[in-house]
């Protein structure tokens, strides 16, 4: 095998598949990238057997091959050049990346044991990447990091409305839900994404961009992009709570504050935190009072200006729970829905219904 690619390509495409490959004890050609050309054509893969990709690069093909070598070790050698063309030749088992100031070896690994990326063969839906990578991205840190329950570290992808997608994520404490527009999209069927692969979805989706084919089977879903890039991930088989059945219908108070407000706020209760991340948060009149008390360093008491209807309260949270979702509401001011003592506790944007949270309070 021997081809040119542009460098700025290679690159480009390498750091993509390099964060698939992972090291894996009895199967080493996983941290490889399969190098294969054909037909005036120069094809990368790369997987771990729960994501796979598949991706062209523009280049010259002058003799055929196929191989594959660490994906890690390859990015790492081409990383810093300063070629604008890099050649990949084959001999003896080894890839050579030769430039016009640069030459390097690479042991291969038998490219024979490299799994093959299955093709999801259904009828597929255009998408919108980058907003499918949004609404990914927006919920996937409400989704639960134990493997306990599979489909509670998975984020869910529905179809609720017409033009939209609905992602939703819980770990049982806490639910993210956000909606993204797609305009034309009809889902047939919802779907579980595992959180890590959700995120490579995500990151692959912002990379790429433009339109993607998105096609979901049983047990698998992929995108196919315009230019020619492929991925495929598990998809998580189990059902994912029926979360609207934990929404409150009715809250006790309501309250509009300022989002900054509420962010500096808990900046400052964060040096005071114990060692169960207690928050306090106390509902007046008019006020909004947030405090945090630790045996060791001290006490803190915050009072902010607020619009409140409704009764008096006092509540206890785990203030990273209530301070995650801050970054994704894109309004100035938000609305805290209380539905009373022991009962959930449902944060929005003021003037986006695209977005719901819902958080559990702390037992005293």
């Amino acid at each position: 095998m021997k081809i040119k690619i542009p460098h700025p390509q290679l690159k480009e495409a390498l750091e993509v598949v390099s964060r698939i490959s992972t090291k894996h004890v009895t199967l080493p050609v996983l941290q490889c990238v399969l190098i294969d050309a054909r037909n005036n054509t120069i094809t990368l893969r790369a997987t771990n057997l729960e994501i796979g990709i598949e991706l062209s690069l523009v280049g010259v093909v002058e003799d055929e091959g196929m191989i594959a070598v660490p994906a890690q070790t390859l990015l790492q050698s081409i990383q810093f050049l300063t070629e604008k063309e890099v050649v990949l030749l084959v001999e003896d088992g080894v890839l050579r990346v030769e430039g016009a100031h640069t030459k390097t070896s690479i042991k291969a690994i038998p490219h024979e044991e490299f799994p093959t990326i299955h093709r999801v063969s259904n009828t597929g839906v255009s998408v919108n990447a980058e907003m499918f990578a949004f609404g990914l991205k927006t919920v996937a840190f409400a989704a639960s990091q134990t493997s306990i329950k599979p489909e509670l570290g998975s984020i869910f992808v529905q179809q609720k409305r017409e033009h939209t997608l609905t992602f939703v994520a819980t770990d049982s404490f806490r639910l993210m839900e956000k909606t993204v527009p797609q305009k034309g999209v009809v889902l047939a069927q919802s779907f579980l994404v595992p959180h890590k692969n959700a995120l490579e979805l995500a990151r692959i989706c912002d990379s790429v961009g433009g339109l993607a084919d998105l096609v979901v089977t049983e047990n698998q879903c992929s995108l196919t992009f315009g230019n020619g890039t492929y991925v495929t991930s598990r998809l998580v088989t189990g059902s994912f709570p029926d979360y609207e059945q934990i929404i409150p219908k009715e809250y006790v108070t309501t309250v509009t504050v300022f989002k900054d407000d509420l962010i500096k706020a808990f900046k400052k209760t964060n040096v005071f935190l114990n060692k169960f991340l207690q928050v306090a948060i106390a509902i007046t009149e008019h006020h909004l009072t947030i405090s945090a008390t630790n045996s060791e360093v001290g006490h803190t008491t915050d009072t902010l200006k607020a619009q409140v209807q409704g009764e008096e309260l006092n509540l206890n949270f785990n203030q990273q729970y209530v301070i995650d979702p801050l970054t994704h509401i894109q309004d100035e001011s938000l609305t805290m829905k209380f539905a009373g003592i022991g009962r959930p506790l449902v944060m929005t944007g003021v003037n986006d219904p695209s977005l719901r949270y819902l958080v559990m309070p702390m037992n005293k």
